[in-house]
């Protein structure tokens, strides 16, 4: 088993070998570590337009839009920084570092590097532009990584890689390979994932990572009801194996982490008038249909699925667990030690409550409430072992 501390960031080491790889992409000379004047304004300028064409409208949905030698630049320096950090900390809740990985429709490789930063001793990156997997390679490579790419359509079967692999990673893709504008993108999605297990290994896991968008979010909640119907066993977040309640009440449920920003990402966000204070996702992790589902307590768990919500009696979190969707609160004004951890909860913890007040949906904490987080963020569920 590893250790499941996750790796640091090391972004002091990484932003100034991201801005030599832009300047060489661009064939610029200028210093190491910080960006010319006018050069900052025209990444400011392609950042907009990435945040603009994929995050608030359909603009660049299904284009090749690395081709675009400034969008893949601006990616490099700004969107990279942030991919990279949700894959560190996504990969975390894996049981173990994968040993094999394939990072599918990878661009640059933040995911890719994520992973070879977790120990993976393999991984593959595969995309449809030579261009993004060749700054993905140097990137890695001035790391010391090695990486493997793969230019090749990703809906074109077979892939040109050989063997299995522990880890497929699918992060920002599925609406650009199957725009819901695309006739039947429903079920050509389900039967390009289903052609994904020929790859994966019988205990491997696909990790599923896209926007916490309203429409994003809602489409990779209805393909986590859709993956568990065809007997697809939920590695995280989920814990509760029925159909999403969040999905039932046409509310978002996603994560969100720390985000580490160095001085550019600041400096970048500050100009491109992007409010973005935390790493806000929304990601699933599956289970090779043969291995079932994860080993749990017979206790009930619940994920804190809301940042603390406040309310006339006082601060609530939402829960969704082992026995469906709750809230918790508390009726008390001083904690117990046994019930402290509601004081600091935050979002993505795995929680167990025992001896609480409960009036369905609703739980309380009252004198001899125990309250306990079973597994921290970025970290994989306690109970079981690979």
């Amino acid at each position: 088993m590893k250790s499941h501390k996750i790796p640091s960031t090391d972004l002091e080491t990484i932003i100034p070998l991201l801005i030599g790889v832009w300047r060489r992409f661009h064939k610029l000379s200028g210093p190491a570590d910080v960006l010319q004047t006018r050069e900052f304004r025209g990444v400011v300028e392609a950042v907009q337009k990435l945040q603009n064409g994929l995050e608030t409208g359909d603009l660049l949905i299904g284009q090749d839009y690395f081709a675009e030698p400034d969008l893949l630049g601006a990616y490099i320096l700004y969107h990279w920084v942030v991919h990279y950090q949700q894959g560190l900390a996504l990969i975390n809740e894996l049981p173990e570092s994968p040993g094999r990985v394939l990072d599918l429709a990878s661009g640059p490789g933040p995911f890719s590097f994520a992973a070879l930063r977790h120990g993976a001793r393999e991984v593959v990156a595969l995309d449809r532009n030579p261009t993004a997997l060749k700054l993905a390679s140097e990137v890695c490579g001035r790391y010391g990584f090695p990486l493997t790419i793969r230019s090749h359509p990703l809906l074109k079967f077979p892939y040109p890689v050989e063997g299995k692999f522990d880890l497929i990673i699918l992060g920002y893709c599925l609406e650009e390979l199957f725009p819901n504008t695309l006739k039947d993108w429903n079920p050509r999605q389900k039967n390009w994932i289903h052609q994904l297990l020929q790859y994966l290994n019988p205990k491997g896991k696909i990790l599923f990572v896209e926007s916490s968008l309203p429409h994003s979010n809602l489409r990779l909640l209805a393909l986590r009801d859709q993956l568990v119907q065809q007997g697809f066993p939920v590695q995280a977040p989920c814990v509760w194996r029925g159909e999403c309640p969040a999905l039932q009440t046409k509310n978002l449920c996603y994560a969100q982490r720390d985000f580490e920003k160095p001085y550019l990402i600041k400096q970048i966000q500050r100009a491109a008038q992007i409010n973005l204070s935390s790493l806000k996702m929304s990601y699933l992790i599956v289970r090779h249909p043969e291995a079932g589902w994860p080993v749990l307590p017979d206790y009930p768990l619940y994920r804190v699925i809301s940042p603390a919500i406040d309310t006339h009696t006082g601060k609530r979190f939402h829960l969704c667990g082992t026995d469906g969707k709750k809230d918790l609160g508390s009726h008390v004004k001083e904690l117990t030690p046994e019930a402290r951890p509601f004081d600091y909860l935050k979002r993505g913890e795995l929680i167990s409550i025992k001896d609480a007040l409960m009036k369905q949906p609703h739980f309380d904490i009252i004198m001899g409430t125990r309250l306990k987080v079973e597994a921290a963020l970025n970290k994989p569920l306690p109970f079981e072992e690979e």
